[in-house]
């Protein structure tokens, strides 16, 4: 679209990738310049700090730091149709092949964590030597923002190097030359101070093992995530420092090299692994090339993950493979990921490196990460439902065609055992994609949409073949005494302020419609609150959002009562007309959610009548319950009052609804694919039913308040 229309389509979702990729690589001094580009080439209005660092996928609070301590060499990499046998002298395949490319285990490791990580500080330990490479090696380890304060500098042996003969198939040799990074100074203080505060440390076999035990026993007695790659000199290790790991992770031939065991079947795997675990080694990780991956944990547990289709569908160079699947796993764990999610993410990792050639300039950013984990978790999860025995109506009654249907998005983390996508917000929404006449998907912010790139969240819904719905706000607890009506006037701001973020979102997702639900606006005891106050201050909030985003629909979903507050500041649906009526802005309106209006002592149906008349009903959130204890249910729409839902229905009809259906519901013990799908199936149903009332002359048995006329009418129907 043209750049002055301040949207962007759905399908440059390329363009808005890259862009996402060069935000992510913005450092702190540049950002308010990129920032600036950003908005004018997109036209994204202008927005807070917090609100860019969230769109980037940034954390309010930096996790504590990973460290890596590790080699660094100079890699040469010679191009080679096949190795030479004894004796013999090959030509490179590529005559310019040969340049010098920064690696070795632990630089790869370190600049493949300052890619991936959300928001850690990357201190890396290594030792540079006394020649030409080591300057250039401590530079590109600068460009790529590492902390290099306890690196050392030898001046006695050259820096490490490797050789590497590169064959057409992408597989490696390659021959180490140890250099500095065997010769480490007999002083390791510093390196025990370094794991103070930190996450993880990561550890790798090109430097001696009295450097890794020493580290590997500090960061174990701090508590700090520690994980080996035995990858590097071909050498035993001891008992002492299995036993101060987390994880040990190896390859195939380094486990049956380890071990002196057989490797090859999983029962053989898995024999080996364990004959480790005797040793101490809690979790063994093991890597298996194009057969993916598997873990050995502590209590017995087993995991496998298959590895990712590769981008090109070529293997172009293995080198660092190994070195960003472990960086992508250990940074997903330090950011609260489940052992299956850091598994996915290092296959991506894995994937994504080994199509491209070299060590330091193949390692994957955290988009491409995301964008080839979102990809092939997305095709996985397309499932084939069994068939229902339930009839469905051959057509869609009248009215219904360009109706759209959205269901609780957190209904998708339940009955986990029942999909075998990711739980996390990009697999929720690719289970969303599986329900039958589903169209949009309504996000809770800052719940779900905190640290999501925009771009992947765009490219979820396009993956799933979805829209966005609306967005719904979701206030943190540190508001418990208010959102919009709390004492301290700057946590107040921060409401309106996060309110305002979400608007940002909603714009750039699509959707029509901002919901504002507060759980913690209202008031437990009498004499507690200024009612005119908190009533005012309401007012107040909504009209600056409301000036804020003219071209989206403001709504309001009042709860009378709820277990963060027992009166809420709007108790009813009369109350919050009024509050609509005060705020006195075109864009205001309400949602109204069945279950909160049951809980508030109102019939849905005369609370929908009453708003829709007034053209300020902008959103429907159906669901049913049983009210008992003032408990909100959230059971499937019509379960428990049927009557009471096809009335409601008839009034969305009468008062020509134009907004989307959402089901706000809680399937925790049923299937909430088949939950949603029912769902939508009796809406239509009842919709079809609605219309036949009308056209059996309903209408003219209100007029005359003729109960038993409507009761016969509804038996007659065979509705009662």
């Amino acid at each position: 679209e043209a750049p002055d229309s301040g949207m962007m389509q759905a399908s440059n979702l390329l363009i808005l990738a890259s862009l996402a990729n060069v935000m992510w690589n913005v450092p702190p001094c540049r950002a308010a310049p990129c920032r600036a580009v950003f908005q004018k080439l997109v036209g994204f209005p202008k927005r807070t700090v917090s609100t860019w660092k969230r769109l980037r996928g940034g954390q309010e609070k930096a996790n504590g730091s990973i460290v890596v301590v590790g080699s660094v060499n100079a890699d040469i990499i010679i191009e080679v149709d096949r190795l030479p046998t004894v004796g013999e002298t090959l030509t490179a395949r590529n005559p310019n092949s040969g340049q010098m490319i920064p690696g070795g285990k632990g630089a790869n490791q370190a600049v493949a964590v300052a890619r991936l990580s959300q928001n850690s500080k990357v201190k890396f330990a290594c030792q540079f030597g006394n020649d030409a490479h080591a300057k250039a090696l401590e530079q590109a380890l600068k460009d790529n923002k590492l902390d290099l304060s306890a690196c050392g500098h030898n001046k006695d042996c050259p820096s490490g190097q490797g050789y590497v003969l590169l064959e057409g198939d992408g597989s490696v040799s390659a021959v180490v030359v140890g250099g500095a990074n065997v010769n480490w100074p007999s002083s390791l203080a510093s390196l025990e101070r370094m794991v103070e505060g930190a996450s993880a440390l990561m550890l790798q076999s090109e430097v001696p093992e009295r450097v890794n035990l020493v580290v590997a026993k500090a960061a174990a007695r701090k508590g700090v995530v520690v994980m080996l790659d035995i990858g590097g000199q071909d050498r035993p290790i001891s008992d002492s420092l299995l036993k101060s790991l987390t994880y040990l992770s190896l390859n195939l031939s380094e486990l049956g090299r380890l071990t002196g065991m057989p490797t090859s079947s999983e029962e053989a795997i898995l024999g080996a692994a364990k004959s480790l675990q005797t040793r101490g080694a809690r979790n063994v990780l093991v890597t298996l090339g194009d057969k993916g991956s598997l873990i050995v944990c502590h209590d017995g547990t087993l995991l496998q993950q298959p590895c990712f289709p590769l981008p090109g569908g070529k293997m172009v160079d293995a080198t660092a493979a190994g070195d960003s699947y472990r960086a992508a796993f250990m940074c997903a764990l330090v950011e609260g990921c489940s052992l299956p999610v850091a598994m996915q993410r290092g296959s991506g990792a894995g994937a994504v490196c080994v199509s491209r050639l070299g060590a330091l300039p193949s390692l994957p950013t955290r988009i491409e990460v995301d964008e080839i984990c979102l990809n092939v978790l997305s095709e996985r999860a397309t499932v084939t439902l069994p068939s229902s025995n339930v009839t469905l109506e051959a057509a869609p009654p009248s009215g219904l065609e360009t109706m759209q249907f959205g269901s609780r998005l957190n209904s998708m983390k339940d009955r986990q055992d029942l999909w075998d996508g990711a739980n996390d917000i990009y697999g929720w929404v690719a289970r969303q994609g599986t329900i039958k006449g589903l169209d949009l998907v309504d996000f809770n912010y800052p719940q779900h949409l905190d640290n999501v790139p925009v771009a992947m969240a765009r490219l979820a819904l396009q993956r799933a073949g979805l829209k966005a719905g609306s967005i719904c706000m979701r206030y943190p607890k540190e508001m418990q005494l208010g959102a919009f009506t709390n004492p301290d006037p700057v946590l107040r701001q921060k409401a309106i302020d996060l309110t305002k973020e979400a608007g940002v979102w909603a714009r750039e997702l699509g959707a029509p419609e901002l919901v504002v639900w507060s759980a913690f606006d209202g008031y437990d005891y009498n004499h507690q609150v200024d009612f005119l106050e908190v009533w005012g201050q309401v007012v107040d909030a909504f009209q600056q959002v409301c000036d804020a985003f003219p071209d989206l629909k403001i709504s309001l979903e009042f709860k009378a009562t709820d277990e963060n507050t027992r009166f809420f500041v709007v108790p009813s649906t009369g109350a919050a007309m009024q509050l609509v009526d005060e705020i006195n802005r075109p864009n205001m309106g309400l949602t109204l959610d069945v279950g909160h209006c049951l809980m508030a002592g109102e019939n849905p149906a005369q609370s929908a009548a009453m708003v829709g008349a007034k053209g300020k009903l902008f959103g429907v959130q159906l669901n049913d319950g049983t009210t008992r204890l003032a408990a909100e249910d959230g059971l499937m729409f019509g379960s428990v009052h049927p009557l009471m839902a096809l009335e409601f229905v008839r009034w969305l009809q009468k008062t020509r609804f134009a907004g989307h259906i959402y089901f706000d519901t809680f399937p925790r013990n049923e299937d909430p694919v088949r939950e949603a799908e029912f769902n939508i199936r009796r809406f239509k149903a009842m919709w079809g039913r609605a219309t036949r009332l009308t056209e059996h002359g309903i209408d003219e048995l209100l007029k005359k308040h003729d109960a038993m006329g409507v009761m016969e009418l509804l038996e007659r129907i065979g509705e009662i």
